[in-house]
């Protein structure tokens, strides 16, 4: 990931977008617990990854919306939980959190020293790794071919908006670095996938032209021959991005032109009749007008944030595929997270560990027992919705049924234990309602056990309430 520092884009401690999992990287996994008969231990350990569609623990009611929702006190499933004027004051908060969202339209994010500075420590930080074997190049020499690609580069300023899905790498190669075992789904050259309808803004350009080095908002990395508008001033996006917006609530919304809009992203809208909004939709040619259906699939204007739109969202996203750093356009969980949430008008980062430095509130229940975080995790949940945070994974919470917790997320994989061998590794690639015990008695351990903190959307409260919650 790219943390922010001094004004400036620096490499952390991770490449990709966000979070994922495989079997030699402990994130986006998990076990369920040893007592379930559906993780009875076979008679022999598998060496192989098993596919699997549904996790231990979760049944038919637990994906239904209308299930946890239910369980809520009276009045609490349509209660709003921030306002709109406080979201606009927490995305100027967010912003200053290093790694968060920072708007492409800032000319801040040209300075030449700043970029060469940030490129030339970006490739040292990764070329190390392949150096030393950490990361295995998908192609011998194409991480020599990207530093020739990102040192002959040379500076631009333009702003475009993303046409069709697009793959953002952190270093010009798009065929790959691995960790050992080499598992394809899992590329750490993956920052991003970018949304049609994106904003970005070119900072360098390759040699012929076919790589791009851009600032994406959230996320900066390369883009190879993608398909943008063409260069759109900065006079005229700012009004359309400040005026009415269309926000898609269904992940395959279509305008009458045919035009695919994502859950995540926006159009602007120029024009009204009936149940029809007159929309800019960004094309190769540039921005032309289309026509969407208000059809209870979109929405004018950022929704109100309530828990019922918030797990409706998120709980239609189910059996999505996983994608790790958006691996075929897909989401993983921090892309899930920030997707969803900013059709509530927030601009969440990209990276799971940033996101667990935003909210109304966090708390740090990393010191806790399995009981107090379960019952710090449920009075929260009282209070408003609730991401759960371990390091690499981030999920949201649903609720308690049966004494067990259940959340929902993008999740690559899981362990169950085996008696007299290692743990077996069930391969469930999708986003999918689990419970916190997943993890039980592996070498990961249980989600419960791992939970770091809790992210926190609610009304305010006043100092006195807040006890130990942290910002």
């Amino acid at each position: 990931m790219y943390v922010r520092a001094a004004g400036r884009w620096l490499l952390g401690v991770a490449l990709m977008g966000g979070c994922g999992g495989s079997s030699t990287a402990p994130v986006d996994s998990a076990t369920p617990m040893a007592s379930d008969p559906a993780s009875a231990a076979p008679s022999a350990c598998p060496a192989a990854a098993i596919d699997v569609a549904v996790a231990p623990g979760t049944r038919s009611e637990h994906r239904d919306v209308e299930f946890w929702l239910a369980r809520l006190p009276p009045g609490q499933a349509d209660a709003v939980l921030v306002s709109s004027e406080r979201i606009e004051a927490l995305n100027a908060r967010f912003s200053e959190v290093e790694g968060a969202w920072v708007d492409p339209l800032d000319p801040a994010r040209t300075d030449p020293a700043t970029l060469a500075g940030d490129l030339d420590r970006r490739l040292t930080w990764m070329g190390q790794r392949v150096d030393d074997g950490r990361l295995v190049e998908g192609t011998p020499g194409d991480f020599a071919e990207a530093r020739r690609i990102a040192n002959a580069a040379t500076p631009a300023d333009t702003l475009h908006m993303v046409v069709s899905e697009a793959p953002l790498w952190c270093a010009a190669l798009d065929t790959g670095l691995y960790k050992v075992p080499i598992d394809r789904d899992f590329d750490r050259n993956r920052c991003a996938s970018l949304h049609p309808g994106e904003v970005v803004r070119v900072l360098r350009r390759g040699g012929d032209g076919a790589w791009l080095y851009v600032h994406a908002g959230h996320t900066t990395g390369w883009l190879h021959t993608p398909v943008l508008t063409p260069s759109l001033p900065a006079a005229h996006l700012r009004p359309l991005l400040a005026g009415p917006q269309l926000r898609p609530t269904d992940d395959d919304l279509r305008t009458e032109g045919g035009r695919r809009l994502r859950v995540g992203t926006t159009v602007p809208v120029v024009g009204h009749e009936g149940d029809r909004r007159r929309v800019l939709v960004p094309t190769a040619e540039g921005l032309v007008e289309d026509t969407v259906r208000l059809t209870g699939r979109a929405s004018e204007g950022a929704l109100p944030l309530t828990r019922r739109h918030l797990w409706s969202l998120t709980l239609a996203e189910q059996d999505t595929p996983y994608g790790w750093g958006g691996r075929g356009g897909h989401r993983d969980c921090s892309r899930l997270v920030r997707d969803v949430l900013s059709t509530f008008g927030l601009q969440m980062a990209r990276h799971s560990g940033v996101q667990a430095k935003l909210g109304t509130e966090r708390i740090d229940v990393s010191g806790m027992d399995e009981a107090a975080k379960r019952a710090e995790l449920r009075r929260q949940a009282r209070r408003g919705a609730v991401l759960l945070y371990m390091p690499g994974h981030i999920m949201l919470y649903l609720g308690e049924d049966g004494g067990r917790d259940y959340a929902v997320s993008a999740i690559s994989e899981y362990l169950e234990p085996c008696a007299g061998g290692p743990d077996t590794v069930y391969r469930i690639g999708r986003v999918a309602v689990t419970t916190l015990e997943l993890g039980r008695g592996s070498e990961r351990t249980a989600y419960i056990e791992r939970l770091t903190t809790l992210v926190v959307f609610g009304p305010q409260r006043a100092q006195s309430e807040r006890g130990s919650a942290g910002r």
